[in-house]
Parts: structure tokens; sequence; C-alpha cells
């Protein structure tokens, strides 16, 4: 009797002991779940971004400038969200709820699709978000909500639009846009200012959005001033981000648009990557303009004799 009383107490120590280590494990999640900040590792049901990263979990080198290849600029951008890839030099890439009310898009219907993570299959929408085998990136077919400017010209100040929508309840909370930039084309949005004027990579710090409380959608005109040190007109990767936390507040580690760890996402919103090729204006060269008149004379001359033709003929 004693021998079974003695495993019977120590079976229900085990249990109470398995019960605490759930309430310090478990609970504190669903905790932060709840209030829109913080939540376990990533899953088939999360958003994640889709711009080049060499720190995926193929081990292969992929290429930011030009995007795909031939071999150029190394892509360093955090991306990849969960292990087993390393971490890129500013960490793992954002990562938000794909179940979570809130998004960026024109639509009042979730425009973001989940994945396993931007390497990884299973996608919502077939193929992962980057193929690092192929050096391919940039094919998540959720990106909307954001339109920028036909051109970012140097120090020049311009506004993106930036809209979506934030699931409410009551009174409408307070979310945050994020963007980054790479101005410099280094592969990564680590740099402060690159240039005596302009914004630091990350161009778009904690701006508030509100939603109507009625509808939840948003909109909002944000102004940056573009810093070009080489090019105004290359490429660029941009990475936007809607959440309901502010990031200056987190540290340093988030300031480059990545997360210092892999074992959480922000719940609440989602990331969005883009590849921009701004349109360069045609200014054609002196001689062109004298040769484009010129010619435009002879047609002209010619009409009228064809003209004239035609009457005398009559």
């Amino acid at each position: 009797m004693h021998s079974k009383n003695r495993h019977r107490a120590r079976g229900w120590a085990l249990l109470l002991t398995a019960c605490c280590l759930v309430g310090i494990w478990i609970l504190p999640g669903m905790a932060h779940a709840q209030d829109g900040s913080m939540e376990g590792v990533p899953s088939p049901g999360n958003d994640v971004g889709d711009a080049p990263t060499s720190f995926n979990n193929f081990g292969v080198a992929m290429t930011a400038y030009p995007a795909g290849g031939p071999p150029g600029v190394l892509a360093n951008f955090p991306v990849v969200a969960s292990l087993p890839a390393p971490p890129s030099p500013d960490g793992y890439g954002l990562c938000h709820s794909a179940q979570s009310p809130s998004f960026l898009g024109p639509a009042p219907l979730p425009s973001k699709s989940g994945e396993q993570d931007a390497d990884m299959a299973p996608d919502a929408d077939g193929p992962t978000n980057i193929d690092p085998l192929t050096d391919t990136a940039d094919r998540d077919g959720h990106d909307d909500g954001v339109a920028f400017p036909a051109s970012l010209p140097h120090c020049s100040p311009v506004t993106i639009f930036v809209e979506g929508w934030i699931g409410v309840v009551g009174a409408a909370p307070e979310y945050y846009i994020e963007a980054w930039f790479d101005w410099n084309r280094d592969g990564d949005w680590n740099d402060g200012q690159a240039c005596g004027c302009g914004s630091d990579e990350w161009a778009i710090q904690d701006w508030p959005v509100t939603p109507d409380p009625a509808t939840g959608h948003f909109s909002a005109s944000i102004p940056i001033v573009p810093c070009h040190p080489v090019s105004e007109t290359d490429p660029l990767w941009v990475r936007v981000t809607l959440s309901a936390v502010e990031f200056s507040p987190l540290g340093a580690q988030w300031w480059a648009g990545g997360k210092p760890s892999a074992l959480f996402c922000l719940v609440d919103g989602e990331t969005e990557d883009y590849y921009l090729e701004p349109e360069v204006e045609f200014v054609p060269e002196p001689g062109t303009i004298l040769l484009l008149g010129s010619g435009l004379a002879g047609l002209a001359g010619y009409a009228t004799l064809r003209l004239s033709s035609r009457r005398t003929l009559r």
C-alpha cells in the first residue's frame, strides 16, 4: 500500500510540474497573441516577404542586383523567418500571421497568402516566395496596397501611397507603417543616411494609420526624400510593413527590416517586398531634336505636294 501511495503521489507531482510548465511556456504566448504583439514560430499560416536573400534554407547565394543574376550584388536582406536557416546580418525575416485581420491592399478581402517560409512549401498561392536554387525572388502574388511614384528623384520630396484594411472591434486602434529602401543598392536595408540629403534606408518610421471605425479601411500618403548616392534610375529593393506595434521601441535589432529571433512573429499585419525599376525620362539630344524636326518638315512638305498633285489631276 505504501508503495502504491508513493507512486500515486509521484504521479500527481509530475502532473503538477507539467501543468506549471504549460502555464509558463504556453499561456504567456496566448496572452501575446491576444494583445497583438508576438506569437510562436512561423507555420504555413504566416505571411513573409519575397526579396532575395543569401541566408536561406538551401545555403545558396542570391543576387540583389540585377534581380536573378548574372551574379552581381549579393542579397543580404532579412527574408527567411525561421530555423534551420541562418540569420542574415540583420536577423530573420519579418513574419505575420496570415489569419490576422489586418493587411495591405485595396480590396476588403485578405490579400495576403500564407507560407511555411519564404523558401519552403507549402505556400497558399503555389510557388514559394523565393527560389534560391534558381536565384528567383519576388514571387508572392499578394504584393498590393502600396503605390510608388513613377520615379524617385534624388533629394526631391515624393509621397508613397499606402492603403489597407484593419480588423477592428469597437474603437479603431492605431497601426503603423514602416518602409525600407536600399538607397545605395548594397543588398541590405541597414544603412543610415547615404548622402547629404534624403531619408535613411529606414525611410518611413512608425507612421501611424487609423482605420475607419465603420469599415476598417485606411489610407495614407507618406512623404519621403529619396537618396541615391549613385543613380536614381537603377532598380531598387523596398520593404513595406503594416504592424500593430511601433518598431522604434523594439531596439536596434529591428531597425533594418528584420527581427532578432526565429522564435516569434508579429501577429497582426503584413510585409510586402518590391523590386522597383524607376521610369527613365527620355530627353533627346539637341542633334536628335534637329533631325526629328527636319524629318517632320520633310513629311509635311511631301504631304502638301501630294495634296497639290491630287487637286491638279481633278
